[in-house]
C-alpha cells in the first residue's frame, strides 16, 4: 500500500511540474462588456461586441468576441477579424518587416438581445514575429455594403 501511495505522490509530483512548465495564453483584451465596440448606421446603434485576442498554445492566433444585437429581431449581426502577420520580405517595402494581410474570417451570424461567444483562428505563420487581428462588428444588409464598426486593432507578438 505504501508503495502505490508513493508511486501516486511522485505521478502527481510529475504532472504538476508537466503542467506548471506549460506557458498560460496571455490575452489582449479589446473594449468590455461594461464599455463596447458599437457598431452604428445613419447614427443608430445596431449592435455592440468586446473580445479578446491571443496565442493559442502557440498554434494559432484566436479571436474570441461577444456580439450584441441591439436591434434583435431586425438584420443579423455578425463579427469579422482580419488577421495580419508582421514579416519579413513578404512584398514588403525594400525587403523589410511589414504586416501582411493573411484571411479574413466572420462569425455566424445572430440577431438576439444577448451576448453571443465566437471564436475565429489562424495558424500562426512561422516566418512572422507578431499577429495583429482588424475586429469590427456588422450589420448584414441584402441589397447593400454591410455597415460595420470601426476596427479594433489587438495584437501579439510570439
Amino acid at each position: 500500500m505504501k508503495r502505490v501511495i508513493t508511486m501516486i505522490a511522485a505521478s502527481m509530483a510529475i504532472l504538476g511540474l508537466t503542467l506548471g512548465a506549460a506557458a498560460p495564453a496571455m490575452a489582449v483584451a479589446w473594449k468590455s462588456k461594461t464599455d463596447p465596440l458599437f457598431g452604428y448606421e445613419d447614427g443608430d446603434k445596431f449592435g455592440k461586441a468586446y473580445g479578446n485576442y491571443y496565442n493559442d498554445g502557440n498554434v494559432s492566433a484566436m479571436s474570441t468576441s461577444y456580439q450584441y444585437d441591439i436591434q434583435a429581431g431586425g438584420n443579423n449581426v455578425r463579427m469579422e477579424t482580419d488577421f495580419y502577420f508582421y514579416e519579413v520580405g513578404a512584398g514588403c517595402t525594400g525587403g523589410g518587416a511589414c504586416w501582411v494581410f493573411d484571411v479574413s474570417k466572420q462569425t455566424p451570424e445572430s440577431n438576439d438581445a444577448a451576448w453571443i461567444k465566437a471564436s475565429r483562428a489562424r495558424n500562426l505563420h512561422g516566418k512572422a514575429t507578431g499577429t495583429r487581428g482588424g475586429i469590427n462588428i456588422c450589420e448584414i444588409q441584402a441589397w447593400h455594403p454591410d455597415p460595420c464598426s470601426a476596427h479594433a486593432w489587438p495584437s501579439f507578438s510570439y
